[in-house]
């Protein structure tokens, strides 16, 4: 088998491919909501798998997220806590102006919930406080269960809180899967198997608890949001027309414990799979697209953009398919070139481990991943 150089990997390649694959996921949710409905074939039912499994898809940019945050404190120290939170802010300037063009200026929403980076840019923020804190343990756990329980307060209530709980970049609860998953890396560190295996247990006795109770894993909540008439907003901020509601599912209280284990165990699985394959090319363009899972977004968000705005969304199971396989190849394409950029060669050593994030047409309930 033909090796690349080990400088051209990073310390945990399992990262860069679990990145990779929840943004494919996130391709194929993304590109099923400009579909119309079909029936239910062998290659429609596919497609509705994945968007069964949205909530995992969104929970796993928060929580590879955290992984890799406590990996770079692990390496850098409290030093890294600055460049972190530069980083959280620059994701959410870049949340506000992606809302702009599909919403407008649309209030509260564009300040408290603009979108899924700007949840991450909240998370990371939170979790690399607690890393850099005295105890940092104690700090991810009591900033969890302080945001898990005010989720669960809001989810019994019926509140609805911009920023909070509502909107596309409702920070609550999945800033807890960024500290769940910085915890749960540090524990593996110190302990390894055994404590992986002891999280693995927990995790699976909520998961079974939650599916006992048989509690929603989601809410939604609507927000009210002028409509465009098919265009871009942005062509359209001078508008007086009028409002309706734009619902945005969020993950419940419950969903949040039941995804632990879901989340535990894939992580394991691709820690595994990537040393396995170190070195090997033949997962290059998978760690190529994982470690640009930021520019993937957005290059993503353009292209579907363009689609549905030029009248090209697929209209079957089968052109969705190959609107997502074009999807990954541009965002490949995209990847190459920043890595061209920034080594003025061929593309192959890679920036640091660093916090990395990820995140239609039809009228269901949506969240921005």
């Amino acid at each position: 088998m033909t090796q690349a150089s080990p400088t051209t990997q990073r310390s945990e390649p399992g990262l860069d491919l679990s990145r990779a694959f929840v943004v494919v996921m996130m391709f194929i949710v993304h590109t099923k909501r400009l579909q119309p409905r079909a029936e239910p074939t062998i290659v429609e039912r596919s497609l509705r798998f994945f968007m069964w499994t949205e909530p995992y898809i969104a929970a796993s940019f928060l929580f590879i997220a955290g992984v890799s945050l406590a990996l770079a404190h692990e390496k850098a120290g409290v030093s890294v806590a600055g460049k972190v939170l530069w980083r959280a802010l620059g994701l959410y300037l870049l949340a506000v102006a992606l809302f702009v063009p599909q919403y407008g200026p649309e209030l509260p929403d564009l300040i408290a919930s603009p979108g899924i980076l700007s949840a991450i840019a909240l998370a990371i923020a939170v979790g690399s406080l607690a890393l850099a804190s005295p105890s940092p343990d104690l700090a991810l756990c009591l900033a969890g269960a302080a945001v898990w329980s005010i989720t669960a307060w809001l989810d019994h209530s019926g509140t609805t809180v911009p920023g909070l709980n509502a909107g596309p970049g409702g920070a609550f609860p999945i800033v807890v899967f960024t500290l769940i998953g910085s915890l749960i890396w540090r524990v593996w560190r110190r302990s390894g198997g055994r404590g992986l295996g002891v999280i693995s247990a927990v995790s699976a006795g909520l998961f079974v608890g939650v599916l006992a109770i048989d509690s929603s894993w989601i809410t939604e909540r609507a927000s009210m949001y002028r409509v465009h008439g098919g265009q871009l907003a942005l062509f359209d901020l001078g508008s007086n027309a009028a409002r309706a509601p734009v619902r945005f599912w969020n993950h419940s209280a419950v969903g949040a414990l039941g995804l632990i284990l879901p989340l535990t165990l894939s992580l394991g699985a691709w820690l595994v799979v990537g040393r396995q394959l170190t070195g090997s090319r033949v997962i290059a363009p998978c760690l190529l697209l994982g470690r640009h899972a930021l520019a993937a977004y957005v290059a993503h968000l353009g292209l579907l953009g363009v689609a549905e705005l030029s009248g090209l969304s697929p209209s079957t199971p089968a052109r969705t398919w190959v609107v997502v396989a074009i999807l990954t190849a541009s965002s490949l394409a995209v990847a190459w070139a920043i890595e061209l950029r920034r080594a003025g060669t061929r593309p192959g050593t890679p920036p640091a481990d660093r916090p990395a994030s990820g995140t239609g047409a039809d009228r269901s309930p949506r969240r921005q991943i």
